[in-house]
């Protein structure tokens, strides 16, 4: 009898905690990306998604590095503005008027083909992150930290933006597991999340703390189940860059 009280309790315990996790809030984290160019035509609005992130005493904004083979001009050949941009700005969705007006591009390169095709996103040497200096913040948004320990199978994990069916309201709270590493990038389950996650695209991946420890970038399949996963890059490369980096 005793046994049965101890397991009735165990599962009231485990749906108690599940339902938190289920409402768990989050604060304002996500933004979405609006580029214009010295051209107007080129101008490109809300086109995937971004986030703040700190560093030591900095905080930089951070996207989806793809973006710019959309959001860019003719001339534009590599991850370099070619002095054509004007202003790229960021805001949540919801909060038109909490602007993170951008910077330098710190990680600009000039060797650095924009003319591949989107397949190659899942090449596991490539590093889909771009990384800007903040000229002006006027929102209320909460910086992300970098996780500083390896993920486990099954961990989960969660990514904040907007799709482009997310027409209205706050950040989406997507929910996912961790599954595998796969080079530069790692796949998730998909718990919660959707099979056309079109416009997620920057948005960050983070653990239950909130820690940082990834960036949607796009979406993977197994070869011999067709089981689709979520793809994100890892946090290696920004562990590197600011590593590296100058001040």
């Amino acid at each position: 009898m005793k046994e049965i009280r101890f397991i009735l309790l165990a599962l009231i315990i485990t749906q108690l905690c599940s339902s938190q996790e289920s409402y768990k809030t989050w604060p304002a984290i996500a933004m979405i990306n609006d580029v214009t160019f010295k051209d107007r035509k080129f101008d490109k609005h809300n086109i995937g998604c971004g986030f703040l992130l700190k560093h030591e005493k900095d905080t930089f904004a951070i996207t989806a590095k793809h973006i710019i083979c959309v959001a860019k001009t003719d001339v534009m050949k590599t991850t370099n503005f070619e002095g054509g941009l004007k202003q790229w700005t960021m805001y949540p969705k919801d909060k038109k008027d909490q602007t993170v007006i951008m910077g330098k591009l710190l990680n600009e390169d000039t060797t650095d083909s924009l003319s591949f095709d989107f397949i190659n996103r899942h090449d596991t040497t490539y590093n889909d992150f771009l990384i800007f200096k903040i000229k002006q913040n006027n929102s209320k948004l909460v910086p992300l930290e970098i996780r500083k320990t390896q993920l486990k199978e099954g961990e989960i994990l969660y990514a904040i933006g907007w799709t482009y069916n997310d027409t209205e309201g706050s950040q989406r709270i997507y929910k996912y597991s961790y599954y595998q590493g796969k080079g530069t990038r790692f796949n998730m389950r998909l718990i919660d999340a959707p099979a056309n996650a079109g416009g997620l695209s920057g948005s960050p991946v983070v653990d239950t703390e909130g820690l940082l420890v990834g960036i949607i970038s796009g979406m993977d399949e197994d070869p011999i189940t067709k089981e689709a996963y979520s793809s994100p890059r890892n946090i290696n490369y920004l562990i590197d860059f600011f590593n590296n980096r100058k001040h």
